[in-house]
């Protein structure tokens, strides 16, 4: 048995103890008082001397093997890796579904970075490049604007292609 209070905290629940022990040992002399009352101060009263005395207490060690397992096995569990990107990619996916864009607008640029996203395993990544990219050539007037952010869109999407094949 290991302590697992202080002795400051001994020496208070032994006092409090010797306290509800006195006040149920009084409870029980009285000739109306109740007997269960002063049995349970009396019982209460014997545990925190008890506790006081051995600095010991069983419901400290329970709580704080509770927690100290609940800790050990979150972090296990999210160290590895693998389930922090599941749950990120699972409240994405409830956030803004899927992925799919509803309004295409039938540009070479989308069909060709759509056939290139299948056929890579990162093709979450490049048709999300993709949809940014026709988003925003479809909100622009400019061509060069346009350009600009197809090419930027191009750069994305290979260079993410580039490290997933490596």
């Amino acid at each position: 048995m290991q302590e697992n209070i202080s002795e400051k905290s001994g020496f208070v629940r032994l006092a409090l103890g010797t306290g509800l022990t006195a006040c149920g040992i009084a409870h029980l002399a009285k000739e109306s008082g109740n007997r269960g009352l002063g049995t349970l101060f009396i019982a209460a009263g014997a545990m925190k001397v008890a506790e006081g005395i051995f600095l010991y207490c069983p419901m400290k060690a329970l709580i704080n093997s509770n927690v100290k397992q609940a800790v050990a096995t979150t972090f296990e569990e999210y160290l590895d890796g693998d389930s922090i990107m599941n749950a990120y990619n699972e409240f994405y996916t409830e956030k803004w579904g899927s992925g799919t864009s509803p309004n295409s607008s039938g540009s070479n640029y989308s069909q060709n970075s759509s056939s290139q996203a299948t056929g890579s395993s990162g093709g979450s990544v490049e048709k999300a490049a993709s949809e940014v990219g026709q988003i925003v050539s479809n909100a622009t007037q400019s061509d060069s604007l346009k350009n600009a952010a197809t090419q930027a869109v191009k750069t994305a999407a290979g260079t993410n292609s580039g490290k997933q094949n490596k």
